[in-house]
């Protein structure tokens, strides 16, 4: 019994190994420690607040946004998933989800503060998936130097989650809304895929929550209820 019971203390701590070695877990905030997801973000315009534990945009503005800061981005990263939720405040639209960013931003009349300074650096490469565009009508994913997507029917409700995803190759990229996917790949290889994350919205105040960007080995695997595993733990219950 007793060599029974080491073989399957072995067993448990092999798995849990494995499990470990093949997570790839790029970048997380659940916006629990404000000290710390300060850190991680830069605001390049925008009324951003850390505030009950998500990340507001309280400016009723264009082009308001905020980037993944140097120290928690590898420019080499070109093939990953990258999931965050969303949810509408108030305003005219829905939310603009970054990928794929480098060098400084198109400020479209705003005043932009200081980019990371990798970015500073950088040719200009802009993404972004507007969800809920033009007075939430329509949604596509718009891009300044690569390839953008077909207009789709999506629209976004006032003070409702939802559950964003993008898969970004080397070669292109796909989107899902509510686990649904969106269209079909687009077939984009500029660049080679590579570019930083972010968050932002177009006159539309919002908030974001559960930021996580992995690699193709994925995050870790799911719990018996579904939901990814991160080390930040469960989403947030009640929403």
């Amino acid at each position: 019994m007793k060599k029974f019971s080491i073989l399957i203390l072995l067993c448990c701590f092999t798995f849990s190994f494995t499990t470990i070695a093949t997570s790839q877990i790029y970048f997380e905030d659940d916006f629990d420690n404000v000290n710390e997801s300060q850190e991680k973000w830069v605001a390049l315009y925008g009324t951003w607040e850390f505030k009950d534990k998500e990340y507001h945009q309280k400016l009723n503005d264009a082009n308001c946004m905020s980037v993944v800061a140097d120290d928690y981005w590898d420019e080499e990263w070109n093939e990953y998933t990258y999931e965050v939720r969303g949810n509408k405040i108030s305003g005219a639209e829905g939310f603009l989800i970054m990928f794929r960013c480098q060098g400084t931003m198109e400020p479209r009349g705003r005043n932009l503060k200081d980019h990371p300074p990798r970015m500073q650096e950088q040719q200009r490469l802009e993404y972004w998936w507007n969800l809920g565009g033009w007075t939430n009508t329509t949604s596509k994913v718009e891009s300044w130097g690569g390839v953008a997507s077909p207009n789709t029917n999506h629209t976004i409700n006032t003070n409702e989650w939802y559950n964003i995803k993008i898969v970004n190759t080397p070669t292109g990229y796909t989107l899902y809304l509510n686990d649904e996917k969106v269209g079909n790949t687009i077939n984009d290889s500029t660049r080679n895929g590579v570019g930083r994350i972010g968050v932002a919205t177009w006159h539309t105040i919002a908030r974001y929550d559960d930021v996580l960007v992995y690699g193709p080995k994925g995050a870790l695997p799911v719990d018996p209820n579904g939901k990814i595993a991160t080390s930040w733990g469960l989403i947030k219950a009640g929403r």
